[in-house]
């Protein structure tokens, strides 16, 4: 992705927006001749398995498409020089060959993302990322694996267990917010039926939340009964399996955990 100097920043803008973007993105099943005009917006993450980089993981959301994209990242995990969700403004562009470059400020230097964008738009395939100067800086750069996240949206079903091997059943209709907020995460709305759990009148509400990157958190609460059940995992790129890695229960009803998962109709 070499270019000229003078236009580095704002191509590498460009790019790193751009990828990321793409994560979030529902898969259309469209290959794109010219990635230029690929839709970039939505929820991209991108991490690195290099060892003691200041920045392993970041997310966030992207708007636009073709060569002007603007977007929000931030890290996954706070780390010794940035906050979990501490905004990260990022601007970028990709050419007809799917060439993207992206940069933004962090913790006093400058975060440079580069790549080419796959031909159906969903990924960043031989990327890197690097810091130069600041709180952050990396050594060097380092590969990374960039990839878009499809919409949590749509109806699933599974169950909750605990460690006693009792199962809650849970129907969910999930809607994942078109745009991210402003630190980047999206946010879900819905309900959730319990079917007969004595601990919920259902359907009941979500009234918390958060998607960012693979991973969500999600709280349903019943307000006649005053429990609630939050759940924290990781879903598939495609949005369709949810994997609960914890779950509690909080309320009357006492105290619970377990894990679960839920599957798209």
């Amino acid at each position: 992705m070499p270019i000229h100097r003078r236009h580095a920043l704002t191509a590498f803008a460009a790019s790193l927006v751009l990828m990321l973007s793409l994560a979030g993105c529902a898969d259309d099943g469209v290959v794109y001749d010219n990635q230029a005009t690929a839709p970039v917006s939505g929820n991209w993450q991108m991490n690195s398995s290099v060892a003691g980089l200041a920045l392993p993981s970041l997310s966030g959301a992207l708007i636009g498409s073709g060569t002007s994209v603007t977007g929000v990242l931030h890290a996954d995990a706070t780390t010794g020089c940035a906050t979990a969700n501490q905004a990260i403004s990022v601007a970028g562009s990709t050419n007809a060959s799917g060439v993207t470059t992206m940069s933004g400020g962090v913790a006093g230097g400058t975060l440079v993302i580069t790549g080419t964008l796959a031909a159906d738009g969903r990924s960043l395939t031989g990327a890197t990322y690097n810091v130069t100067g600041g709180q952050c800086a990396f050594a060097s750069a380092a590969v990374a694996t960039i990839q878009n996240y499809a919409s949590v949206t749509g109806t699933y079903s599974g169950s909750f267990n605990d460690s006693a091997s009792k199962v809650i059943d849970i129907t969910a209709n999930l809607t994942q917010a078109p745009d991210g907020d402003t630190d980047g995460n999206f946010q879900l709305s819905g309900t959730g039926d319990f079917g007969t759990n004595p601990c919920f009148t259902s359907p009941v509400t979500v009234t918390n939340s958060q998607v960012t990157g693979g991973s969500f958190t999600l709280t349903y609460t019943d307000a006649v009964k005053g429990n609630s059940v939050t759940a924290d995992g990781t879903f598939s790129t495609d949005g369709k399996t949810l994997t609960v890695t914890h779950w509690t229960l909080a309320g009357p009803c006492g105290a619970d955990s377990g894990t679960g998962s839920l599957t798209q109709h």
